[in-house]
């Protein structure tokens, strides 16, 4: 979805690939429209009755009165049948482009799940939102009204042109001249309003991504006075809707109803003409000018009805175009092996000389080597951009490296399948999700039914047992949106327990303790103590305090490891660790002395 493709998909391509989506119910669809043909087929039926009943009953002014009910009976008989197969053929296609849309949206958010995080940085989710709901409504609406118009004019087209060549051969073949100047008007139409259309929806994109964007950044907008830039950004994506709209609006105006409105009035004025000068050297039979007039005006109609969802066409050719460029993007699974490999039992993790990017510009990650011994404590620290955060990602493979080689037991990690490298890792990053529903549904993730004994087990360990268990429901606590009845310290927590019920065999904490208090941050140290039990831990760490256990610290700085070995070898050599410990622990004095003098000011008070 980030770069263009070099070829645009035809429109052709694109329907016939929408139209895959309905071969799973090709039967619902067969019966909509069997009952299709039957109500067109009796309602071309009733201008034939409307001729057969003025020519032959009404103007000879000879019937019985038996013969004239008989035949309205049988008008009324053909108008009742039509309304009745439309509903149930209109209630099938409904029903059946329900279906295809489940389908679509289904597979759409489930190969949404499954991109890399790489893809996410390339599109907003205000767009993905709008691609897998907004777009995909608009395909419906092709299912819903566009295919079944196409095919009920297309049948009625047929059955007017045999009822007329019927009437007489002469005008049918007067009538075909007006099928090329109807289809060169709406391929005119097409051509003039894709690109309007393709602004429209562009921009709904934008506005949605805007919109998004706004929300999830609100206290930040608010705590700035940011509030008229944002509103001067959302205004200019408005108006650029607003702009596109009104083009589409005006070319609908003029080239829809209006223009197959003259067409259509003036071949009636054509026919009328033809019956008038025939009528100068035969008796022309008033059912056979009605019949021929109805016919007309019925041939009209598929036209202005397939103009009017010409614009359904446009907008659904435009949203199949984007959820299939969205479908097309590779998914984590198809880019990786299936089958299982088998590992070393020690889980070693070894850097070989790795470089990342994720511009392809420039490097967070230079020529990185360490090995991270299986069973063991390994920290990772350094300052803010030194490429701490990188090593985790490249480890859950949420991004690709571009240089050297990355080991996992003794195999590259380019060989391994999804599920099976994210069953090994337990990751606890800085910033913790919790979604909507439970407590208990929020710490294992792995069951549509909790196992709850594993739950609590894994709050135990991380000493969060202790405020869920004060909750009004406990475990069956529901959290709000983004976990808004809990602290920061509370949810960190939760995350920890979370990767626990995971049972990895290789936990990675991205500064699980850079935002919480010395309390929550004494529990997690003790929760990590327990962990370390034969199980694989690699931490980035914030605060140096936490991980002078480590056996191994690896020490960063502008994307390299510039460091590596224990806190006491660390600790006496001149170089960056030695700098961030000693700038913590003088901060950390202040903070001491500054809470003293608060408290001994506050007592004199």
């Amino acid at each position: 979805m980030g770069e263009e493709q070099t070829q645009q998909p035809s429109d052709t391509f694109l329907f016939k690939r929408l139209l895959a989506y309905s071969l799973p119910h090709k039967v619902r669809f067969i019966t909509a429209f069997m009952m299709l043909t039957v109500a067109i087929s009796a309602e071309m039926a009733i201008p034939w009755l409307a001729k057969i009943i003025l020519d032959d009953v009404i103007v000879p002014q000879q019937f019985e009165w038996s013969h004239l009910i008989g035949l309205v009976s049988l008008v009324m008989l053909f108008y009742v049948i039509p309304a009745l197969f439309t509903y149930l053929q209109a209630v099938s296609f409904r029903h059946s482009a329900l279906l295809v849309i489940n389908d679509v949206r289904k597979q759409l958010f489930n190969h949404v799940l499954n991109f890399s995080i790489s893809s996410f940085d390339k599109i907003s989710a205000g767009k993905l939102v709008s691609y897998i709901t907004n777009d995909t409504e608009s395909m419906r609406d092709m299912f819903v009204s566009t295919i079944p118009t196409i095919i009920q004019g297309s049948l009625r087209i047929i059955a007017i042109f045999i009822a007329i060549a019927l009437l007489d051969w002469r005008l049918m073949l007067l009538s075909l001249v007006l099928i090329p100047v109807l289809l060169a008007t709406m391929h005119l139409y097409r051509k003039i309003s894709m690109p309007v259309f393709n602004g429209v929806r562009e921009q709904i994109s934008n506005i949605n991504g805007r919109i998004n964007e706004s929300l999830q950044g609100m206290a930040l907008i608010q705590a700035f006075n940011q509030e008229k830039v944002f509103k001067d950004k959302f205004e200019q994506e408005n108006q650029r809707w607003f702009e596109f709209r009104t083009k589409s609006i005006a070319i609908d105006s003029f080239m829809l109803i209006p223009l197959t409105r003259l067409v259509s009035n003036l071949t009636a004025a054509g026919i009328v003409a033809w019956f008038a000068n025939a009528s100068l050297t035969t008796v022309v039979e008033v059912g056979t000018l009605y019949a021929f007039l109805n016919y007309i005006e019925r041939f009209f109609d598929p036209f202005r009805q397939l103009s009017m969802e010409l614009r359904k066409l446009q907008v659904a050719t435009v949203a199949s175009k984007r959820v299939f460029e969205l479908l097309d993007e590779e998914s984590e699974q198809n880019r990786y092996p299936q089958e299982r490999v088998e590992i070393s039992a020690s889980h070693d993790i070894e850097f070989r000389h790795v470089d990342l990017s994720y511009d392809e510009g420039n490097l967070v990650l230079s020529d990185v080597n360490f090995v991270a011994k299986g069973g063991q404590f390994t920290a990772i620290v350094g300052h803010t951009g030194s490429g701490k955060s990188s090593v985790i990602n490249l480890l859950m493979r949420f991004y690709q490296h571009q240089k050297g080689s990355i080991l996992i037991g003794g195999q590259p990690i380019e060989s391994l399948p999804e599920i099976q490298l994210r069953k090994m890792f337990g990751l606890v990053s800085q910033d913790p999700t919790i979604f909507s529903g439970s407590i208990i549904e929020n710490i294992d993730l792995s069951h549509s039914t909790p196992d709850k004994e594993k739950v609590i087990t894994a709050a135990q360990q991380v000493k969060a047992h202790r405020f869920i268990s004060r909750l009004a429901n406990g475990y069956d606590h529901q959290p709000g949106h983004g976990g808004s009845s809990l602290s920061v310290g509370e949810k960190q927590l939760l995350a920890l327990a979370r990767a626990i019920s995971h049972q990895p065999n290789i936990f990675l904490l991205d500064e699980a303790t850079a935002n919480i208090d010395s309390e929550t941050e004494e529990a997690i140290k003790k929760a990590l103590e327990n962990l370390q039990d034969g199980k694989t831990v690699i931490t980035v760490a914030h605060r140096l305090s936490t991980i002078k256990n480590a056996d191994q610290i690896l020490v960063m700085n502008k994307g390299k490891v510039v460091q590596s070995g224990t806190h006491d070898e660390l600790i006496i050599q001149a170089g960056d660790y030695r700098d961030l410990y000693l700038t913590q622990k003088a901060q950390e004095e202040n903070e001491h002395q500054n809470s003293i003098l608060g408290l001994a000011n506050a007592n004199v008070a």
